[in-house]
C-alpha cells in the first residue's frame, strides 16, 4: 500500500489530468481500495476508482499533499458507502473507520517516510538488521519510516550508504518532494533498453475496455524487458501499474499483431520492474533483496519541463489517385510520405500490393508499393480515415500509434474498435506485381 501511495504521487504530482495518467490512477487506487473495502465486488471497485480518476482535477494533483488529500477524501467517500451498502455499523468488525483503519495512517506518510520505508523493503532490511548497522535501536527506524521523526544530517548520510543510494536522495530538502524521477522516463530504463511495440490495451472491442482513458491510452511494450509503459502528452513513459493484463506473445515483442497473453504482478512487489531486479544473491526467509538501480547511485536530477505534443489534424484523404499521388499530397502532414516523395519505383509502381475493399460491396483493389512498409504505411492511412470519418475526432490512440509508425498496430487497432467491419479489410499483402494478378 506505501508503494500504491507513491506510485500515485509520483506519477500524478504537478501533472495533468489526462487519459494516460487516469488510467495509472485508477489501477493504484484499486489496489489500495481492494486492501479497504474486501467485501466489495471487483467489478465495483474498478468501477469506483475508474470513476474517482475520472472526476480528478488539475488542481487535485499540483502535488504529493494535493494528491494525498486527494485520495483521502475519496477513500472516505467511498468508505461511507461501503459501510451502508453492506449495513455495518460502528460495532461490527466490518466497519471500515478512518480512526482505526492502517490505510489512512499510510496516506499521512511524508515523501521521505515513504522512501525510507521502500528502500529498506527493496534492500530487504527489517528495522532491527538497519538499526543494527546504523547503531541505533529499531524504535528509532520506526519513528523515522511511520514520521514520527526525522534523522539528523549524520544518520541521513549513514543510511544512505547502508542502503547503497546517493546522499542526496535522503537530503532533508527532499522531504516533501515525491520521487517523480522513478516513474517517468524518457525511454525505459532496463538493463537492454530496445525498441518498443506499441498497442492499445489489449481490448477486443470498446466495450471490454474497462474504462473511456483505458481506451484513449496507448501502449508501449519494452522488447527488452517487457514492461509496458503509457505515453503522456509531453512525451513522457509512464510505467503501468502491475495487474492482470494482456502482454504482446511471442519470440519478439515487435512481431505482434493481435497475439496477446495475459501476465499478473502485484504492486507488493518492487516496481517498476524495468527498474528494480533482485539481486541473484541468497534469498531470506521472505525477503527478496533487489539490485538498488544507478538511478539511485547518482544525484537526483530535476526532470525538464516537457511541452505538450502538438495536436496532429488528419486532412481528407485525396481519392482515385495514383499511389505516388497521394504519398504527395499526404507529404505535408505525415513524416514518412515526406520521405517517400520522389522514391524509386517501377513501371507498374512498385512490388508490394495491398488488395483492399474501400466501400462495402466493392470488390478487392490492388494497390502497389515500393516497399513492404510503404504498403502497411498506406493501409494504415486508410484506417485512420475511416475511424476519423465514422467516429468524428480521430481515434487519439490509432494516431499515437501512427505517429510512432507502428502501421500495423494501426489496422489492428481499426478492426479492434470495428471487427465486423467490411468497409475496410486488409484482404493480403504480397509481394508480387500488379500485372501477376
Amino acid at each position: 500500500m506505501v508503494r500504491a501511495v507513491d506510485v500515485l504521487s509520483g506519477v500524478l504530482s504537478g501533472t495533468r489530468a489526462e487519459p494516460s495518467r487516469r488510467v495509472i490512477a485508477s489501477r493504484a487506487l484499486l489496489a489500495i481500495e481492494q486492501w479497504l473495502f474486501p467485501m466489495h465486488e471487483e467489478l465495483v471497485l474498478a468501477e469506483n476508482a475508474d470513476a474517482a480518476a475520472q472526476k480528478a482535477t488539475d488542481e487535485q494533483w499540483v502535488d504529493d499533499a494535493a494528491v494525498r488529500q486527494w485520495v483521502t477524501e475519496m477513500l472516505a467517500e467511498h468508505a461511507s458507502s461501503y459501510n451502508e451498502h453492506h449495513d455495518v455499523w460502528e460495532d461490527d468488525q466490518e466497519y471500515v473507520d478512518r480512526t482505526d483503519h492502517p490505510v489512512w495512517g499510510l496516506l499521512e506518510l511524508s515523501p521521505f517516510s515513504r522512501r525510507l520505508r521502500l528502500l529498506q523493503g527493496a534492500t530487504a532490511k527489517t528495522a532491527v538488521s538497519l538499526g543494527s548497522d546504523l547503531g541505533v535501536g529499531a524504535h528509532q527506524i520506526g519513528h523515522w519510516v511511520t514520521g514520527r521523526s526525522r534523522p539528523g544530517e549524520r544518520d541521513r548520510e549513514a543510511l544512505a550508504r547502508i542502503l547503497g543510494v546517493h546522499p542526496a536522495w535522503l537530503h532533508a530538502s527532499r522531504d516533501e518532494q515525491p520521487d517523480v524521477q522513478l516513474y517517468r522516463f524518457q525511454y525505459c530504463p532496463c538493463e537492454q533498453p530496445s525498441t518498443t511495440t506499441r498497442l492499445g490495451m489489449g481490448r477486443e472491442e470498446p466495450s471490454w475496455y474497462d474504462s473511456p482513458a483505458e481506451q484513449d491510452a496507448a501502449v508501449q511494450w519494452c522488447d527488452g524487458c517487457g514492461q509496458s509503459w503509457l505515453k503522456d502528452s509531453a512525451g513522457w513513459l509512464l510505467p503501468l501499474p502491475p495487474g492482470e493484463e494482456p502482454t504482446p506473445s511471442g519470440a519478439r515483442l515487435s512481431d505482434v499483431g493481435h497475439s496477446v497473453a495475459h501476465s499478473s504482478m502485484s504492486l507488493d512487489e518492487v516496481w517498476p520492474r524495468a527498474l528494480w531486479q533482485p539481486s541473484g544473491g541468497k534469498k531470506g526467509h521472505a525477503r527478496t533483496a533487489y539490485r538498488i538501480p544507478d538511478l539511485l547511485t547518482q544525484e537526483p536530477q530535476v526532470l525538464p519541463v516537457r511541452p505538450a505534443a502538438a495536436h496532429v489534424s488528419v486532412p481528407e484523404p485525396v481519392w482515385e489517385a495514383r499511389a505516388e499521388d497521394r504519398v504527395a499530397a499526404n507529404a505535408e502532414w505525415c513524416r514518412m510520405c515526406r520521405s517517400l516523395v520522389g522514391a524509386p519505383v517501377t513501371a507498374v509502381g512498385g512490388q508490394w500490393v495491398l488488395l483492399h475493399r474501400s466501400e462495402p460491396g466493392r470488390d478487392l483493389s490492388t494497390w502497389t508499393y515500393p516497399a513492404e512498409k510503404d504498403a502497411l504505411h498506406a493501409g494504415a492511412h486508410l484506417a485512420m480515415t475511416y475511424l476519423q470519418l465514422d467516429d468524428g475526432p480521430l481515434d487519439r490512440v490509432a494516431l499515437d500509434l501512427f505517429t510512432g509508425q507502428a502501421h500495423t498496430q494501426v489496422i489492428a487497432r481499426f478492426l479492434e474498435l470495428h471487427p465486423e467491419t467490411c468497409q475496410f479489410e486488409i484482404a493480403e499483402l504480397v509481394p508480387k506485381r500488379a500485372d501477376q494478378f
